[in-house]
């Protein structure tokens, strides 16, 4: 999740089940580095961009408040194929899936549905105004996807908040292209040669990464487009920020 303080835009990280990532990130105060290789040649640079880390299954209304926070304009998610709990026939969402009947219900939120929704109905009740969620996935038109597996969710909890959510929420459609492995001991082991410190957080990947964004938000954004790389065309973005949810 980004957010709009004094100082510009900073990631509030949420992952819904693990607290590996937390556990890794907050002895750094949420900084890591990301090391380039490409014929050889290494290149590292620190991560300077977290400011707070949360994990859903400890504290959850600390997720959705920060979602909900009037500071907080985009969101961007990391889904897996299930995460989306659709019908992989029909592409409905599967109502009758044990979590999203749990959210349905109004309980703690398990998905990022129920978060969501939890979150929106906050944000209008607050007229904090809306959110533009981006996705981070590669399946073709994540956005258009995340936006209508959340609309039929948010309709059969409240009908308002849905028309609420179709005049205030964007989710625009966004094309990932980074190859990142797992990190392994050795690159661990060369980073902290590299640099004098150890990072257990530290990143190696390739030189190429393209972030491809449709140019619909709901309100502020970043200048990504401002990162060392050129728009493709005056709709769309490139640039590869990491994904905070």
């Amino acid at each position: 999740m980004l957010s709009t303080p004094d100082s510009g835009w900073r990631i509030t990280g949420v992952s819904l089940r693990s607290a590996q990532v937390r556990d890794t990130l907050a002895p750094q105060d949420g900084l890591y580095t990301v090391t380039e290789r490409s014929n050889g040649v290494s290149a590292t640079r620190l991560i300077d961009v977290i400011d707070t880390l949360l994990v859903a299954a400890e504290d959850p209304d600390a997720v959705i408040a920060a979602l909900a926070d009037p500071e907080t304009q985009v969101v961007t998610l990391t889904v897996t194929e299930k995460g989306y709990y659709r019908h992989p026939a029909t592409g409905a969402l599967l109502v009758d899936d044990p979590a999203i009947a749990h959210d349905l219900s109004g309980g703690v939120p398990r998905t990022i549905f129920g978060f969501l929704a939890a979150a929106l109905d906050r944000r209008r009740g607050a007229g904090a105004g809306g959110l533009t969620l981006v996705s981070c996935d590669n399946l073709s038109g994540n956005g258009a996807l995340l936006m209508r597996l959340l609309l039929a969710f948010v309709e059969r909890r409240d009908a308002d908040l849905a028309g609420w959510v179709r005049a205030h929420v964007t989710a625009p459609d966004t094309m990932v292209d980074r190859i990142v492995p797992a990190s392994t001991e050795a690159d661990r082991a060369g980073v902290a040669t590299a640099i004098g410190v150890d990072d257990a957080a530290a990143l190696v990947t390739e030189p190429f990464w393209q972030w491809v964004i449709e140019d619909r938000f709901a309100g502020p954004r970043p200048r990504w487009e401002a990162a060392g790389r050129r728009s493709s065309t005056t709709s769309r973005r490139s640039n590869s920020p990491s994904c905070g949810c």
